[in-house]
């Protein structure tokens, strides 16, 4: 039964990555997909390393992704707003800054989500007095 209810959050969890990334992509634009996917290669690659379940991380990556898609969700319509009221003067404030804007969400719900998981064994040390 526990190897069922795994594989079920397994499911559960890269249904909801994949749902957040096929929704970037029709309802914001292809930035925010490429994202999205930059920000999945970059956790995957980096808390793979750490102690953990795989449910666990994988929980805290959909979090992250839905967290992302509504980041660029509410940056996307922030956009189109001021292009609105600015006019098109602010597209190219808008080209320069989106990637800095992104990387401070990504970087800042990774080290986030390093304080839900368990450090390497070899990493921790102890202080002797």
């Amino acid at each position: 039964m526990r190897l069922e209810s795994n594989s079920l959050f397994l499911i559960l969890f890269l249904e909801a990555i994949t749902l957040c990334l096929i929704m970037a992509y029709r309802f914001i634009n292809i930035e925010a997909t490429a994202t999205l996917l930059v920000f999945n290669m970059f956790f995957l690659s980096l808390i793979i390393h750490l102690n953990g379940t795989r449910n666990k991380k994988l929980a805290i990556l959909t979090l992250g992704n839905i967290i992302g898609f509504f980041w660029c969700f509410v940056l996307n319509q922030f956009a189109i707003a001021c292009n609105i009221f600015f006019g098109e003067s602010f597209s190219i404030f808008y080209a320069v800054t989106y990637p800095f804007l992104n990387f401070m969400w990504i970087v800042s719900f990774w080290s986030l989500s390093l304080a839900f998981l368990p450090k390497p064994k070899g990493t921790q040390t102890e202080v002797k007095p």
